[in-house]
């Protein structure tokens, strides 16, 4: 079976054939927290840039040439094994998919219903599992949860059960017999996408959230994906000063416009 990304590229591909015409590429950057892709027709995609482990000042072998790709070249990144060149990738993605969407408005069903307001807690407190940590949603989750498992790898935060109510694991399986899977966008940039969709066998609802989300949403809704919610970049000059700076989520999401997709075969 074909991994999410690669069906999220040959979906993008497929889709743009109905484009009159594909823009050209007016930057590429890798920054600390962020990459982005910037389109000569306004439009931007952003990624989650994953932790580099270059030993020398060089992290990107290809760097100086990406910029000159077709944008569709650009998207196949997505599908590189190594993880700087594979944000760069996503954030074509994401770019592209926009311009499809504003395209074929009528193929989605956008949700009136903030993200977290789609959980289907109805008065109960369900176990909740998130891949990748999203700390403004964990007081909200906490107030709902019976518990909340957070499976992330960054080595600033340390496994085990945490004084806030948490837990913080290192493995993926930990998830296995929650009720509510939230994954990061960001989870498409390290890879582990396709084994947390496996892994929460019990799941009820699955959200997909974050920047990072920007992708068309039909290959995570054949997943049994209920819901996807990502931003689009209006203020791209705003945008692109925050992310070259250093910035991450809280620098730059003023500068977007936050959605939520819906699976129209789900309830």
């Amino acid at each position: 079976m074909p991994t999410l990304c690669e069906e999220i590229v040959e979906e993008v591909h497929k889709r743009s054939a109905s484009l009159e015409d594909l823009p050209g590429i007016r930057m590429v950057a890798i920054s600390l927290g962020y990459t982005f892709v910037e389109l000569n027709n306004g439009t931007m995609g952003v990624c989650f840039t994953p932790r580099s482990d270059s030993e020398s000042c060089a992290h990107n072998p290809r760097a100086g040439t990406l910029a000159k790709k077709h944008i569709l070249g650009l998207t196949e990144l997505m599908l590189s094994a190594n993880p700087l060149e594979k944000s760069v990738g996503i954030a074509a993605v994401n770019a592209l998919s926009q311009i499809i969407m504003d395209h074929e408005p009528e193929n989605y069903r956008f949700s009136d219903k903030d993200f977290l307001n789609l959980l289907p807690f109805g008065g109960q407190r369900l176990k909740i599992g998130m891949v990748g940590n999203i700390g403004p949603f964990v007081p909200f989750l906490l107030k709902h949860a019976s518990c909340l498992t957070i499976v992330d790898d960054n080595p600033s935060f340390f496994p085990g059960f945490q004084e806030s109510g948490y837990t913080i694991s290192r493995n993926i399986e930990d998830i296995a017999d929650v009720d509510v899977l939230i994954i990061t966008g960001s989870s498409a940039a390290v890879g582990d996408f396709d084994q947390a969709i496996a892994s929460a066998k019990s799941a009820r609802f699955i959200g997909v959230v974050g920047p990072s989300a920007g992708w068309l949403p039909d290959p995570a809704f054949r997943r049994g994906v209920h819901a996807v919610a990502a931003t689009k970049i209006i203020d791209i000059s705003g945008a692109r000063r925050a992310i070259l700076e250093g910035g991450g989520t809280p620098h730059f999401i003023a500068c977007g416009r936050k959605y939520t997709l819906t699976n129209q075969g789900r309830s």
